[in-house]
């Protein structure tokens, strides 16, 4: 299930313009998470850092600006930037790797007058850019611009076209004539929303999802005006698969999708009663064509989808840079995806090559750690 990625870390991170790095072959590292309270991920992987020996700072974005702050110090040719958080205070010049994890926009306080509000806030988003871009000699997993760049479904789409995977025929448009041709000549049509959006609606959560779409289910051309949406043929499945790159490891899972209730439009509204799924070995050409596409999105690590036709083809879908993998482990508990996560912190490099054995705690016993450490509250 490993595979090499021959792209160099300069590539995948952006180029040749950021500061060169020290080495990072040091036994304990100092990693900084970009995250917020009660992130599974987050608490999950950071409190498996620190039981290997590694300082793990949080930084939470509902703390800011109230319970944390940021500094910038230049003088005589130097510059330091330093977060001070609930866990401790870093400074740029000490931090080994940055896990650019969850990112919440910051709010101004509620006890300022009205008025300031938006003056503050302001200031706090810029304030957050530059601090978020303070620790460029560390090793990101994800940089805040890649991972900006790559959140846009239409650049992935380009960006993956532009690598030789295979895209379905995809229409983004809110222009009423243009969706009802594009589904009129296409027959068999899903919709999808270029962000996912979250209601409340009377105690009740609902979600987007991908679902199917015919003419009959638009609704009238204003509404149609009012936001674009993303129209794709439906493509035939015979399975999906989850491939999760770190840097140049991956590790994948079959999903088969008929089985699950709305699976033939989206696997995630039955998510919850998936148990098992068998690992799979992705072709080497498509691996090829998925660093490609991390190198074009400037990205180390993220988690693509695909659908396997029943003729073979892999067809893309999307890349999610944000760091939801666990679930693979859960899955499919051969593969180590835990593992991988921290051996690919450690390496602070993007070709980590094969993994090495380990007596590490595995992911079950690393979630029960964290619940006993109060990292995750109880279920």
């Amino acid at each position: 299930m490993v595979e090499n990625l021959r792209l160099s870390s300069r590539e995948l991170q952006g180029g040749d313009e950021r500061p060169r790095r020290r080495s990072f072959r040091r036994e304990s590292k100092l990693v900084l998470i970009h995250t917020i309270d009660q992130d599974f991920h987050a608490a999950v992987c950071g409190h498996a850092l620190e039981n290997r020996g590694h300082r793990v700072v949080r930084w939470l974005g509902e703390d800011y600006p109230v319970s944390a702050g940021s500094s910038l110090h230049i003088s005589e040719g130097e510059r330091v930037d330093v977060l001070h958080t609930r866990h401790g205070s870093v400074s740029s010049c000490e931090v080994d790797v940055v896990w650019y994890r969850r990112r919440r926009a910051a709010l101004a306080p509620d006890y300022l007058d009205a008025d300031d509000m938006g003056f503050a806030e302001n200031e706090l988003k810029v304030a957050e850019c530059a601090h978020a871009d303070g620790f460029e000699r560390a090793f990101w997993i994800n940089r805040r611009a890649a991972a900006s760049i790559s959140d846009i479904k239409p650049n992935q789409l380009r960006a993956a076209q532009d690598s030789g995977l295979e895209v379905p025929p995809t229409l983004i448009s809110n222009d009423p004539y243009e969706i009802r041709d594009f589904i009129r000549r296409h027959g068999s049509t899903i919709y999808k929303p270029l962000t996912g959006h979250t209601w409340g609606d009377g105690g009740c959560v609902r979600r987007t999802y991908t679902a199917a779409v015919t003419l009959q289910d638009l609704p009238e051309d204003r509404y149609l005006k009012a936001t674009p949406g993303i129209f794709q043929r439906k493509i035939d499945k015979a399975f999906e698969v989850r491939a999760q790159f770190f840097g140049s490891v991956c590790l994948a899972v079959r999903i088969e999708s008929n089985s699950l209730r709305g699976g033939d439009v989206d696997w995630r509204l039955d998510q919850r009663s998936i148990t098992r799924c068998a690992p799979i070995d992705v072709p080497l050409s498509i691996q090829d064509a998925c660093r490609k596409l991390m190198g074009k999105l400037g990205l180390v690590s993220g988690g693509v989808d695909f659908i396997v036709s029943p003729d073979g083809s892999w067809c893309f879908l999307e890349i999610n840079e944000a760091g939801q993998f666990l679930f693979i482990e859960s899955w499919c508990a051969e593969l180590k995806v835990l593992e991988a996560f921290c051996q690919f912190v450690e390496s602070g490099e993007v070709d980590l090559g094969n993994l090495q054995r380990s007596q590490h705690i595995g992911l079950e016993q690393a979630i029960l750690s964290a619940r006993v450490s109060g990292l995750l509250r109880a279920q």
